[in-house]
């Protein structure tokens, strides 16, 4: 007698993590693809001799998931420098100064106790303090303000905030106006603070593909369309097919419309324009004033990112801040790019563009009030999905989602 079978729409990380669990259980799994490539937005490309993610990308090893379930070290990952560094203009001049965590680096941020203002180093000492007494799944059961509103409530000041916290996570919730729920920011302050952000030898593809070879090759149909009619009703290529269950791991087209998108320009240098393994905060960062929210040299982490002598530099410019700004197009981003990276950094001349990428639904929304959890049940009657549309738009979303999915299919097959 043959296993039952559940067949999986999409091969991002959230519907091979569904697969994975289900032939853990015993059941079987079909997985479609539509794309010519698995991985969702966890892909990577070579172009030229350089690793180029889709879009700026890191993984974080402070998730639960990336504790318990992910190799680290089979993956070759290298880790970010905790902390960042700030560029901003100061008397028409550039001027970068670097921020180590405190918690992790206390010898080495010892020049921000003169540099900032003691209520706003007080208030920041008080949210972490705060956040690491707390288990992590419960950063979403407490307010539903706006990550804004919830940084003001430790009396961080506006100019703090500006500078150091909205160009980080403008480039993290792909928002500049921090609106995004202050429960999504607990949640990745907090993994943040306990965890390293890591580039693994290959590319943040690396993971979906182990993931993929755990399942075998052979179970995903690659550059093939379906959708799901019903729970057990699998239409491929304008074929329905009766099966035993359906799991859409994939955003709906309706609900990709409200997503956020985001622009990443990448750039071949003849050096690394900033070493040290930080990421480049602009600190003059100002939605319809400027556009780079952040700048990264992943060659300076991971070698493998670039070729020998080379240096890839990656420029993140959040949908919002292109929108005030009327950037509609690669062209225009790209000069506007290097309009002001030129003021930071002006050989940049000397570098070449190896791509502009726009992905237009690359996170879903999660504004204050919206009832983030860590996890979600699912309507007992009505189609799987996973996804972060589901749970929240992080790595570690997308995996909860993917798990709670997989317990439904097998409730649902041996009810």
């Amino acid at each position: 007698m043959s296993k039952p079978t559940v067949h999986i729409i999409g091969s991002g990380i959230s519907g091979l993590r569904c697969a994975e669990m289900l032939l853990e259980f015993g059941l079987e799994v079909k997985i479609y693809e539509k794309s010519e490539k698995i991985g969702g937005r966890m892909r990577t490309d070579l172009v030229d001799g350089f690793l180029l993610d889709r879009g700026f990308h890191v993984m974080q090893t402070g998730y639960p998931h990336s504790k318990s379930k992910i190799d680290f070290k089979a993956l070759d990952a290298r880790s970010f420098n905790p902390g960042a560094r700030i560029v901003n203009i100061a008397g028409g001049k550039p001027r970068i100064s670097t921020y180590a965590d405190p918690f992790r680096r206390p010898l080495s941020s010892l020049r921000l106790l003169g540099a900032e203002r003691w209520s706003d180093l007080i208030g920041m000492a008080k949210m972490r303090i705060s956040l690491s007494r707390m288990d992590i799944k419960n950063t979403f059961n407490q307010g539903d303000a706006s990550t804004y509103e919830y940084l003001r409530s430790f009396g961080l000041s506006d100019s703090f905030i500006d500078r150091l916290l909205r160009p980080l996570f403008a480039g993290i919730f792909l928002e500049s106006k921090l609106d995004t729920s202050e429960r999504l920011f607990r949640f990745i302050f907090s993994s943040m603070s306990k965890g390293d952000m890591v580039l693994p030898r290959d590319g943040v593809a690396a993971y979906p593909n182990y993931l993929a070879k755990s399942i075998g090759f052979e179970r995903i149909s690659l550059s093939t369309s379906a959708h799901a009619d019903d729970p057990v009703t699998i239409n491929i290529g304008g074929h329905r097919k009766i099966v035993d269950q359906v799991v859409v791991a994939h955003t709906p087209p309706s609900e990709e419309k409200l997503m956020r998108g985001v622009w990443t320009v990448y750039f071949d240098s003849p050096r690394s324009p900033f070493p040290g393994k930080f990421l480049l905060l602009n600190g003059d960062y100002e939605i319809g004033k400027n556009a780079i929210a952040h700048m990264a040299v992943p060659s300076d982490v991971q070698p493998s990112y670039a070729p020998e002598g080379r240096s890839l530099v990656v420029a993140t410019i959040v949908g919002d801040a292109a929108d005030s700004l009327n950037l509609s197009n690669g062209k225009e981003i790209e000069s506007r790019a290097r309009k002001e990276i030129e003021q930071w950094f002006p050989d940049c001349e000397n570098w070449n563009t190896l791509d502009v990428q726009y992905i237009s639904a690359a996170l879903p929304s999660h504004g204050a009030g919206t009832d983030l959890s860590y996890s979600k049940s699912f309507d007992e009657n009505g189609i799987i999905y996973c996804g972060d549309h589901i749970a929240h738009a992080t790595m570690q979303g997308a995996i909860n989602s993917a798990e709670s999915a997989a317990k439904e299919a097998i409730r649902r097959i041996l009810t």
